[in-house]
Parts: C-alpha cells; sequence; structure tokens
C-alpha cells in the first residue's frame, strides 16, 4: 500500500500471484509484521537463519500475502547461497500460525518457477535443519532432491546448526511442471496424450 493512503489495493507490480497467495517486494511497511511473524518460537526452532533480503538481478525478495485477506503471512527469497556465492539457493517461511495450509509449498513452488525464468540459473540449492521435518516434506514435494548435509551459523540460536542440503535441477523441474499441466488437463476433462 502507499503510505497514508488507507484503503487503496495493494501494487503488485513485479509480484508473484498464485490461487490463493501473493508475492510482492518488501516495503518499508513489512519490518514490523515480518519481526512480529518471525519472533514465534517455532520459527527459531526450526529455521537455520532467516533468509537475508537480496536485490538486483541475482535474485529477489518478497514478502507472502493471502490473497483474500491481504495479510502477510511469511517471506520467501532465491539468491546466491552463503557458503557458495555461485549456488542460487530459495528459501521460504511462513507464520507459525498460518501451518497446515498449504501455503509454504504454494509460496515455494512459485519461487521455484520465478528463479528458473531466469535462464542462467540451472540448480536451485534448498537447505533445512535436520529435525524439520515439515519443511523437509515441503521441499521434497517441490520436487528437491536430497544432496548432502552440512552445518551452518545460526544467528537465531548463536551457533552452528546440521542443515540437510536438497537440489532441484532445471530438467527435473521441467518435466515435473509438464506432468503437472497434463494432469489438469486430464481433471478438467481434455483428452489424454496417449502417444508413446
Amino acid at each position: 500500500m502507499t503510505d497514508g493512503e488507507e484503503g487503496e489495493e495493494p501494487e503488485f507490480r513485479s509480484s508473484i500471484e498464485t490461487r490463493r497467495l501473493y508475492l510482492r517486494q518488501p516495503g518499508p511497511h513489512d519490518e514490523a509484521e515480518i519481526a512480529t511473524l518471525s519472533a514465534g518460537r517455532g520459527i527459531a526452532e526450526n529455521l537455520a537463519a532467516l533468509p537475508c533480503p537480496v536485490h538486483g538481478e541475482n535474485g529477489e525478495t518478497f514478502v507472502v500475502l493471502e490473497r483474500k485477506s491481504k495479510r502477510l503471512i511469511g517471506a520467501a527469497i532465491y539468491g546466491p547461497m552463503a557458503e557458495r556465492q555461485r549456488a542460487t539457493e530459495v528459501a521460504c517461511w511462513i507464520g507459525e500460525s498460518h501451518w497446515g495450509f498449504g501455503y509454504a509449498t504454494e509460496a515455494t513452488q512459485a519461487l521455484i518457477d520465478r528463479a528458473f525464468a531466469d535462464e542462467r540459473i540451472g540448480i536451485l540449492w534448498c537447505s533445512n535443519r535436520v529435525m524439520n521435518h515439515r519443511a523437509r516434506r515441503v521441499i521434497e514435494k517441490c520436487g528437491f532432491q536430497f544432496r548432502e548435509t552440512g552445518m551452518v551459523r545460526s544467528p537465531i540460536l548463536k551457533g552452528a546448526v546440521p542443515v540437510e542440503r536438497f537440489v532441484l535441477e532445471r530438467r527435473n523441474w521441467a518435466a515435473l511442471r509438464a506432468w503437472g499441466l497434463a494432469r489438469t488437463k486430464e481433471r478438467n476433462g481434455e483428452p489424454r496424450d496417449t502417444a508413446a
């Protein structure tokens, strides 16, 4: 929203729209809500670190809003990986009061599509705290495959925490999208391509 103008629809110039969510660039008016949402115990215990904002051609940062209520519910980012600056990593978190509705999966899938719109990106990475089984399920539903374990310094927990790292290659993403499109057409009654 523009400062000082109540009731006006938010601007979504470089936004991503999904069935239930808007992902848009964060503004200064979002900082307090982000701080409140990320202060929950579940966020601190389950994230290795909150994603840092990325600007420019090497990535993007978004706040995640429910389309219906226009409430800010989380954040999503893709950009250079902290340990491997040439690698691109995606990260998404949803405030604890909004868990269990599939928002993390929906936001992460939209973020992956946006990242792969950059033809220079061939592989996306995603890190997950070993104990965070919910996030691992989201990562796997989005097509990422386990690659390795490691340690990451967590400013939230003031120390190093064990993480699992996952990758999603462009060719696998393209195949999953094509398969999903074919299934959607089939559910909508369109003829199925039976050529083999």
